[in-house]
C-alpha cells in the first residue's frame, strides 16, 4: 500500500516500530500523571503546574537542542535521551508503587522529562531525512508518523482508563518504562551512519547564531514557520476549551468531550493518511493552502453549531485540515533546508509551535471566560480564513523559492554522499 512505502527502509521500520511503543505509553503517561496529581493533591492548579512545567521545560531546552542536532550523531543523541527517559519513567513507577511519590518528586521528574523531550525533538524530527533514503518517500515517513501519533492521542488515553482502575496507577507506570526501554532496544537496531562532514566545527555560541540567521533571514523558511506560529495562535487551541462547548452548548459530559476529542482525532488520522500518499513534496504548499481553509471552515461551522453531529462532522474538518497543515509545514521545511542547518531550523520551528501554542492556549481560556466560548472561536476561525488568504497571495512566490531551494538541497545531498562526482 503507497501509505506504507517509507517502511521499505529497514532503518525506518525499527524507528517508526519504537516511535509506536514511545506515542503510546506517553499518551498513557500524560493521563496516569494527571490522575495521579489530582489524587495526591485534589487540586485542579496543580494539576496545570505540573503540565506548564513539564511543557516550559521542552519548550526552552528546544530553542539550544538544533544545535545537538547539528553537531553530534543523531542516533547516538536519541539513545542517551531515550535511556534517560526510560529511567524517569522506571523511577517514577517505583516511587508510585512504593507509596513514597509526592507531588515535588513527582514535578522534579516531569521537569526532567520535558528538558529531555526538548532536547531530543529537532533530533528525532531530523533524523526521519536521514533515514528515508529516498527523499521521494519524506513526505510519506512524516505522513506516518503524524498517524502514529494520533492512533496513540486516541488509544493511550483510553487505555490507561482502562488500566487504572485494574491495576492502579504504579503498575500503569511501570507498563510505561517497559515501553520506553523498549524504545531504546529497538533503536539499537538502526545501522546510521552519518555523512562524514556533518559535524560542526564551530563553538555553541557560533554555531547557534549561524542556525538562527539562516533560519529567520531566509525568507521562504521565516515565512513557513511564521505562518505555522500564526496559525496556532490564533486558532489551534481550539481543544482547551471542547469541554465548555460539551457541557454548555449540548448540555453533555465526559462522554460527549470523548466523541469530541475523538472526532479530532479521527481527522488528524485520515489527514495523515492522506497527505501520506502523496508520492514527492511538488505540490505540499498548495496542500497547506487547502488544510488552512478546511481547518478555518471547521472552525466556523463548530463555533456556530448547536446540532451534536453537524459539531462532529466540523471537529473531524478541523482534524484533517491542521495535520495538512502540519506535515506539510515539516516536509517542506526538512527538504528545503541543507543537512547541515536541518536539526538547528527544526529546532527555530519547533519552539515557536510550541510557544504560539502555549501563549494560544492561555488566551483563549482568557478570552472565552470574557465573550464566551462561541464567539471567541468564531473570532479564531476568521483569523485562520484570513490568514490562508494571505498564504494564497503569497503562494506563488513561495512556491518558486521552495523549488529551488529544494533543487540546491538535492544538489548538495549528492555531491556529499558521491565527493568524486564534483
Amino acid at each position: 500500500m503507497l501509505i506504507f512505502k517509507s517502511l521499505s527502509s529497514s532503518n525506518y521500520r525499527y524507528f517508526f516500530a519504537g516511535q509506536a511503543f514511545s506515542n503510546l505509553g506517553n499518551m498513557m503517561k500524560q493521563v496516569v500523571v494527571g490522575w495521579l496529581v489530582y489524587s495526591l493533591t485534589g487540586s485542579a492548579l496543580l494539576l496545570g503546574v505540573i503540565s506548564f512545567s513539564r511543557e516550559i521545560s521542552a519548550f526552552l531546552i528546544s530553542i539550544f537542542a538544533g544545535v545537538f542536532a547539528d553537531k553530534y550523531n543523531k542516533h547516538k543523541l536519541l539513545m542517551v535521551c531515550q535511556t534517560v527517559i526510560a529511567i524517569n519513567a522506571l523511577t517514577l513507577a517505583v516511587f508510585t508503587i512504593t507509596d513514597n511519590i509526592t507531588f515535588n518528586i513527582l514535578l522534579g521528574l516531569e521537569v526532567v522529562f520535558g528538558l529531555v523531550s526538548g532536547l531530543e525533538m529537532p533530533s528525532r524530527h531530523a533524523f526521519v531525512n536521514d533515514l528515508v533514503k529516498d527523499k521521494a518517500y519524506l513526505t510519506n515517513a512524516i505522513a506516518l508518523n503524524s498517524s502514529l501519533f494520533n492512533t496513540a492521542r486516541i488509544v493511550g488515553p483510553a487505555l490507561a482508563g482502562i488500566l487504572i482502575p485494574i491495576i492502579g496507577e504504579g503498575y500503569c507506570l511501570l507498563l510505561y518504562a517497559f515501553a520506553s526501554f523498549c524504545v531504546v532496544g529497538l533503536f539499537t537496531f538502526i545501522q546510521y551512519k552519518p555523512l562524514a562532514n556533518n559535524s560542526l566545527k564551530q563553538n555553541f555560541k557560533n554555531a547557534f547564531s549561524e542556525g538562527a540567521v539562516f533560519a529567520f533571514k531566509t525568507k521562504h523558511l521565516r515565512f513557513i514557520m511564521l505562518f505555522v506560529a500564526a496559525i496556532t495562535l490564533i486558532g489551534m487551541s481550539y481543544m482547551v476549551i471542547l469541554p465548555v462547548f460539551a457541557a454548555e452548548i449540548f448540555n453533555g459530559d465526559a462522554v460527549i468531550f470523548g466523541y469530541m476529542t475523538s472526532a479530532v482525532g479521527l481527522g488528524s488520522l485520515i489527514g495523515a493518511f492522506f497527505v501520506g500518499t502523496k508520492n514527492n513534496i511538488l505540490g505540499l504548499d498548495k496542500l497547506i493552502l487547502i488544510g488552512t481553509i478546511v481547518f478555518g471552515l471547521g472552525l466556523a461551522v463548530f463555533s456556530f453549531s448547536s446540532i451534536l453531529w453537524l459539531s462532529l462532522m466540523a471537529l473531524l474538518a478541523t482534524g484533517l485540515g491542521r495535520v495538512i497543515i502540519f506535515t506539510g509545514s515539516n516536509t517542506l521545511i526538512q527538504s528545503i533546508s541543507p543537512e547541515g542547518k536541518r536539526g538547528r531550523v527544526l529546532s527555530f520551528y519547533i519552539m515557536l509551535f510550541m510557544g504560539s501554542l502555549s501563549l494560544g492556549s492561555f488566551l483563549i481560556g482568557f478570552v472565552t471566560d470574557w465573550i464566551g466560548a462561541p464567539l471567541t472561536l468564531t473570532i479564531g476561525s476568521l483569523g485562520v480564513l484570513i490568514m490562508a488568504v494571505y498564504y494564497a497571495k503569497s503562494l506563488p512566490l513561495l512556491r518558486k523559492r521552495t523549488y529551488r531551494a529544494i533543487k540546491k538541497s538535492e544538489f548538495q545531498l549528492t555531491l556529499q554522499q558521491n565527493p568524486n562526482s564534483k
